[in-house]
């Protein structure tokens, strides 16, 4: 199952990329199962595949890195010459917060947010994830949200490919956007799906055990408390109704 899985992501990146023009290659940016995390590609695989929790980070596009491949970022698997770990950028101090508590939270568990940034990366190194941009064309900081739907609507087949037959997760967290890519998720991707509101935060389609958080953008500029805290609470709310 580990190499099928990598032999289907590998071709879906050469299809996909084949697709754009040459100089829109350029800057093609791929994505998905974020496997530079670790220093073997076929184990963090088979950790996806029999992971319980499938968490897969959805965002709408990647800052200035045209023609990279962000599988392969080492994201606090990276050393100075002097051996020490080089620093991770805050977006993913975020993302791995996140990753740790939603894989902590249980109907009467509710995840404290007390350790460092150094721990966080450690902590999240046990658990896989995914991240998946929408626009693949690497962009700037800001990308319009309209930008992003028309992106969507030209690879479709390849986005709805890559989450719903490839990855599978169990829990997409969209990540910014004001609404835009958690409608993508339930309307578009699995849009034959029904998705019930259990919050705020939350979206639940129990047919498919799927849960869909529409959540601040790992950059937003909001209080701990909102990006981290209330953000658990409200996923504990749904499994206090699956208990």
């Amino acid at each position: 199952m580990v190499q099928s899985f990598i032999e289907k992501e590998d071709k879906l990146y050469e299809d996909w990329y084949n697709s754009y023009t040459e100089e829109e290659q350029k800057l093609f940016c791929f994505d998905g199962l974020m496997f530079g995390r670790n220093d073997d590609r076929n184990a963090e695989v088979e950790k996806w595949l029999n992971a319980k929790r499938k968490v897969l980070f959805l965002t709408k596009d990647t800052d200035d890195n045209p023609g990279d491949d962000i599988r392969w970022w080492p994201l606090g698997n990276e050393k100075n010459p002097d051996g020490s770990i080089k620093p991770t950028h805050r977006f993913y101090i975020v993302l791995f917060k996140w990753l740790w508590a939603l894989n902590e939270v249980t109907a009467d568990h509710l995840p404290v947010f007390d350790k460092t940034k150094e721990e966080y990366v450690e902590l999240a190194r046990k658990y896989p994830m995914a991240q998946v941009n929408v626009k693949k064309l690497s962009g700037g900081a800001q990308v319009d949200n309209g930008v992003v739907v028309d992106y969507y609507n030209r690879d479709a087949k390849f986005l709805n490919y890559q989450i719903r037959d490839l990855l599978q997760p169990n829990i997409i967290v969209c990540g910014g956007g004001s609404g835009s890519l958690s409608d993508l998720v339930m309307h578009k991707i699995y849009g034959d799906k029904k998705f019930e509101c259990i919050n705020t935060w939350c979206y639940y389609c129990a047919e498919s055990d799927l849960l869909v958080i529409d959540s601040y953008h790992p950059s937003a500029r909001v209080c701990n408390e909102d990006k981290f805290d209330e953000m658990i609470a409200n996923v504990q709310q749904v499994y206090k109704l699956k208990k």
